[in-house]
């Protein structure tokens, strides 16, 4: 399975014994740096090949690997003393009593103690980022290299990541350009960057021991229709739809439990190892708190191919942002659990791998796919100097946008947010940040802006209809009277069960997708085809629920957004990559257009991570014969010069969305701005344009779009 767990919070660390009766976890540490491996870099496209080269090829690399696992494997042990064990004292059984951490990688299989590998969790230390800035000055030359390790521990008996960590730490280096092209420095870089990462490496460790929890709840199974139980807690205590969860009870024995529905107060559970009876209490393992099934999940597409820093990290750092404060739930596809899953099996080799459920691929079942996608455009504006009087004290600017749309399975965008950050990096006789570390910083500044802007907006509120009848292959529900049927929409099939939870029917999701054709309409019926994905789950019938959670634009016209690039008028001054997301952003908020993402790459970014993820769902790009292209210019009409330093310019920026059929433009939407500058360098005076209007660009987001509603 290849799904990312939340970043999680509880506030205490692990503990031995707690809980039932033979209830022991124990961590083992992988030997091995995930993603350090010649046959492993090709899968992270954020490491830099050369430096990877100098940190970790030949032998004094491979000293360097092991210099930096004896460290990690110390801090676990400093942190975790009463639950490490190594990776050959873990077996299929337990073996022997008392706890002992055998720090001996000779260990023969089957020594005593050896613990079972369904209480154990794989504690795997990773290299995600190893990125270079080169910025020469003069003489001489900065150089930035952020180093992003993560921590992952991660449940083999359930085969998912139940926690993880990440951390970026920057070391600068300041070096004269001969000495650093000679390569005399590089040993010094290197012993650097090993000691950094080492105490990083021991910093998430240390993290982890404040944050890490699993914790045994005691859990009544309070009611039962059919195959399906229904526990007295709920979301609050750890339940998440579509995990599997574990149980034991008082004498030790194990189960194991599919969550078919979670909210507050109770879940729905059908058994997959165990024989269990209404009545029974057991201890759940959970490591914490999970949303409940009423709020929508949604995936965050990343590119698949030659990576993206900037896209890998507002998606990282999106998610943290929201929590668990938005209406919705992230559901994020780890991609590279593969690489994972080879290194804790390579690891503790003395397990019968192939007996793991939750590590053996084929055994997996498809999953209840996401509800929604999240697509993320990060641009930044050229960035300008600008030098005081005496020249000793400087400000280098540049403004950071970052815009994003959920989108449906069908390819509508649901909502578009966006968030900015200008910043100015402030010098002295030329000591401040480098250009690299401040735009990481103001692309943090931008996606946290993001994250409140989707907290604040974007409110998903699931409205149930009951179905009046079903045939083939539609469910027919009143109370939807003037939906356009023309648009698809997301919705889920909920059964209410017999038993009951807070004096009211619990409820399973069907787990049935929008099916073929489109909405029909029969009196004041509305007609939803549907295709059942979980063949395992009952049908739905006459009585049960269909989930809304939008609303399809009334009278709106279908657009989808063109094949072509942004237009770019004649006579454009400086190019500026953020123009088009912007006028995509203006039209995705139109009350008079309903937008479907265009993008080839989105879709097939989007089935990659499906696939990865053991989702069923593949999702295509709908044919719409109206699309819709971005535009912009950017001219100077006139400048006027008193010295290099101090001009003035008039400039006028357009921005434009363009209705296309056929090729044909149908009906062009426009807003611009004439603005007067002053204190423009006369050497990068078009590099200042750049930065000046993405200012001017966000100013005419309501012009634009008032336009696009006159229609």
């Amino acid at each position: 399975m290849g799904r990312l767990a939340r970043v999680l919070g509880a506030g205490c660390a692990l503990v031995v014994g707690a809980g039932a009766a033979g209830a022991e976890f124990y961590l083992f540490p992988v030997k091995e740096i995930e993603g350090v491996s010649q046959q492993a870099r090709p899968h992270y496209p954020l490491l830099d090949a050369k430096l990877m080269t100098s940190l970790f090829d030949g032998d004094a690399g491979r000293q360097v690997q092991r210099q930096l696992v004896d460290g990690f494997v110390a801090s676990l042990g400093a942190a975790y003393p009463g639950s490490l064990v190594h990776p050959r004292q873990v077996y299929d059984v337990k073996i022997g009593a008392a706890h002992r951490f055998v720090n001996d990688d000779s260990l023969q299989c089957k020594s005593a103690p050896s613990v079972p590998v369904n209480d154990t969790y794989a504690v795997v230390l990773g290299v995600t980022r190893a990125s270079v800035y080169e910025v020469p000055k003069g003489a001489n030359v900065e150089v930035l290299i952020p180093l992003t390790l993560n921590i992952q521990f991660v449940r083999p008996s359930l085969g998912k990541v139940v926690y993880t960590l990440s951390e970026t730490v920057y070391s600068p280096f300041r070096f004269t350009r001969k000495e650093y092209e000679s390569g005399a420095v590089n040993q010094v870089i290197r012993d650097t960057l090993v000691r950094n990462a080492g105490r990083q490496a021991a910093s998430l460790v240390a993290a982890a021991r404040k944050a890490f929890d699993p914790k045994d709840v005691n859990i009544k199974l309070a009611a039962r229709d059919g195959d399906f139980y229904v526990t007295d807690r709920g979301a609050e205590a750890g339940f998440a739809k579509g995990e599997q969860v574990e149980a034991r009870d008082a004498a030790g024995k194990g189960y194991l439990f599919d969550v078919l529905y979670a909210d507050s107060g109770y879940a729905v559970v059908r058994p997959v190892a165990g024989s269990v009876s209404v009545g029974s209490a057991l201890n759940f393992i959970f490591e914490g708190a999970a949303d409940a099934s009423n709020k929508p999940r949604v995936m965050p597409v990343l590119p698949r191919q030659g990576g993206n820093a900037a896209v890998s990290a507002v998606a990282d750092l999106f998610a943290k942002d929201i929590g668990f404060k938005a209406t919705f739930q992230i559901d994020a596809v780890d991609v590279n659990f593969a690489q994972t899953k080879e290194l804790i099996t390579r690891s503790a080799n003395c397990v019968t791998w192939q007996k793991v459920a939750g590590m053996a691929e084929s055994t997996r079942p498809s999953k209840d796919a996401p509800d929604y996608f999240v697509r993320f455009t990060p641009a930044v504006t050229p960035s300008v100097t600008l030098a005081g009087t005496t020249g000793t004290r400087t400000a280098e600017m540049f403004h950071t946008l970052v815009t994003a749309q959920v989108v449906d399975r069908h390819g509508r965008v649901i909502y578009s947010g966006l968030g900015d950050d200008n910043y100015t990096i402030d010098r002295v006789d030329g000591e401040g940040l480098s250009l690299p570390q401040a735009a990481e910083i103001s692309l943090k500044n931008a996606t946290a802006k993001l994250a409140h802007d989707f907290v604040a907006n974007v409110r998903f509120a699931p409205r149930d209809y009951r179905i009046a009848k079903v045939d083939k292959d539609r469910v027919w529900v009143g109370g939807l009277a003037g939906m356009p049927l023309a648009e698809k929409s997301n919705f889920d099939l909920l059964h209410p069960l017999d038993a009951r939870a807070g004096g009211k029917a619990a409820l399973i999701d069907l787990e049935a997708s929008s099916g073929a054709g489109a909405l029909e309409a029969d009196g004041d019926l509305v007609g939803f085809p549907y295709a059942v994905t979980n063949p395992a789950l009952p049908r739905p019938r006459s009585g049960d629920l269909l989930r809304l959670y939008t609303d399809a634009p009334p009278n709106a016209t279908r657009v989808i957004d063109c094949d072509e690039a942004t237009q770019v008028g004649q006579n454009n001054a400086v190019e500026a990559a953020y123009l088009g997301p912007l006028v995509r952003h203006a039209l995705y908020q139109s009350r008079k257009f309903s937008s479907y993402v265009g993008d080839g790459d989105f879709y097939e970014d989007t089935n990659a991570l499906l696939k990865e993820g053991l989702y069923a769902l593949q999702v295509a790009r709908p044919a719409i014969d109206m699309c819709s292209q971005p535009g912009y210019a950017i001219r100077e009409e006139a400048i006027q010069c008193d010295d290099a330093r101090s001009c003035k310019a008039n400039v006028v920026v357009g921005i434009a969305a363009r209705m296309k059929r056929n090729g044909q433009v149908q009906k062009t939407y426009s807003a611009g701005l004439r603005t007067e500058f002053t204190g423009v360098p006369a050497q990068s005076k078009n590099a200042f344009y750049g930065y000046r209007e993405l200012g001017n660009g966000l100013n005419l987001q309501a012009d634009l779009i008032n336009k696009l509603n006159s229609n």
